[in-house]
């Protein structure tokens, strides 16, 4: 599969250069034409300018003769480019400059600029005419040799612009590197990492718009940390809190084969079942705990959950369950929730619900009752019930993992479990009295 990832310090080098070579050669272009419309002015300043010299040299010593005389030539800037003709008032050529045709560069009525084909050269040709009926003054240049010079002037204006544009790709190549390196170097301290340094990554040195992005990494780090931690402890409390109930099933298949008559063998048996019951459950627990540690709750796909099918079918299932097991303990289980709803994941919810029941009727003496109600911040459920409740000691642990206020049988992770559901719907627990001042009364707080 093609590699489709691109380089963000390539990338800018490379536009930035592409458009300081685009931008020079734009302004090199517009410069060259400049410089060549600019040369050809010049070219006929000079012409007029020669024009003008050789007639004060000649005004003075204007010859009746009709002999044609070359004269020295005349000092000026452009020297062996400018030609000139002196014409009599007749027309005759009179005096002419070194290597200036033999035949007339323009016609004897022509004044000003024009442009001339003799002798198979075309000329750039100004014309001045002398006073009245003295003569004619021609002075031209070939038209190839004022290309040529303003090409030569416009390469050497054009060739410093070329050295400063290479030096400013240098320049860009080099603030690139030195804007994109605090990046570079952060992206390498990330990849340096040793697994499981969670450790902050230092941004102090990354600019203001890439700080967001540190700082959402060093969240992230902060998370993934808790997770492991959320892990590690999860699976060494587990471990350990497992024993207990993995040797009381040993020490019951034991009985169960040392028994001497049914009766005993069935009484070894039946606790046998109740301890596998109760790792079971502690399993299952321990398993829903990860589950949800390693949950992120998304609130905006949650849907509408109303609260009270959802008590009436959780009460229902303790109900069998009671029968089922011939309802060694008669508790009332009475389900108070009006029709009201919360936005949330229904079944992290009927877990939520069905963990406080069981921890209620675990230590209720007599009853227990589920309530919902409207507040101001939100929406209530409580369970409550009628046991011995919890002391200010107990209650400030209630919520450690696999903590337990009394033996009751229970793996102690059921108030985490309740916990940590709560977190994933932005949720509160909250702890107080239960049924009329007795007990325990376990309550959660829903947003609106």
């Amino acid at each position: 599969m093609r590699n489709t990832r691109w380089s963000l310090r390539g990338r800018l080098v490379a536009l930035l250069a592409a458009a300081t070579v685009a931008s020079w050669a734009a302004g090199g272009l517009w410069l060259y034409r400049s410089a060549l419309a600019e040369s050809g002015r010049l070219f006929d300043v000079a012409l007029a300018e020669t024009a003008h010299a050789v007639l004060e040299v000649v005004a003075h010593e204007w010859l009746d003769e009709r002999e044609e005389v070359e004269l020295e030539s005349i000092d000026h800037a452009f020297a062996g480019t400018l030609y000139y003709q002196v014409r009599d008032g007749d027309g005759a050529i009179v005096y002419r400059s070194p290597g200036a045709p033999l035949d007339p560069l323009e016609s004897v009525a022509a004044s000003g600029f024009s442009d001339r084909r003799v002798g198979g050269v075309d000329y750039r040709v100004y014309s001045l005419q002398a006073p009245p009926d003295r003569g004619l003054i021609h002075v031209a240049q070939p038209h190839r040799e004022r290309l040529a010079a303003a090409r030569a002037a416009a390469v050497r204006l054009l060739a410093p612009a070329l050295v400063f544009a290479l030096l400013l790709a240098g320049i860009v190549w080099w603030i690139v590197r030195r804007v994109t390196a605090p990046l570079v170097a952060f992206s390498r301290a990330i990849d340096a990492r040793a697994p499981g340094d969670a450790t902050p990554v230092h941004i102090d040195a990354l600019p203001d718009e890439l700080a967001p992005v540190g700082q959402a990494v060093n969240r992230l780090l902060e998370r993934v940390e808790a997770a492991l931690l959320h892990e590690r402890t999860l699976t060494a409390d587990a471990a350990h809190e497992l024993r207990t109930p993995l040797a009381a099933l040993r020490a019951q298949a034991q009985i169960a084969l040392r028994s001497r008559d049914d009766a005993e063998r069935r009484v070894a048996l039946r606790e046998l079942i109740g301890g596998v019951d109760r790792a079971t459950r502690a399993v299952d627990s321990v398993l829903t705990l990860a589950r949800l540690d390693a949950q992120r709750q998304d609130m905006g796909r949650l849907q509408d959950v109303a609260l009270a099918p959802l008590a009436r079918l959780v009460a229902a299932e303790f109900d069998a369950r009671r029968n089922g097991t011939g309802g060694a303990r008669d508790i009332a289980l009475e389900v108070d929730v009006p029709p009201l709803t919360v936005r949330g994941d229904a079944d992290a919810l009927a877990i939520m619900l069905r963990n406080l029941v069981d921890n209620a009727l675990r230590h209720a003496e007599g009853a227990v009752r589920v309530e919902a109600q409207a507040t101001a911040d939100g929406v209530r459920l409580a369970v409550l019930d009628d046991g011995p409740g919890m002391t200010d000691e107990q209650r400030s642990r209630a919520f450690d993992r696999f903590y337990r206020a009394a033996e009751g049988g229970g793996a102690g992770l059921g108030l985490a479990l309740v916990k940590r559901i709560a977190e994933l719907h932005r949720a509160r627990v909250t702890l107080g009295a239960g049924i009329a001042g007795r007990g325990l009364g376990v309550g959660v707080v829903f947003p609106r």
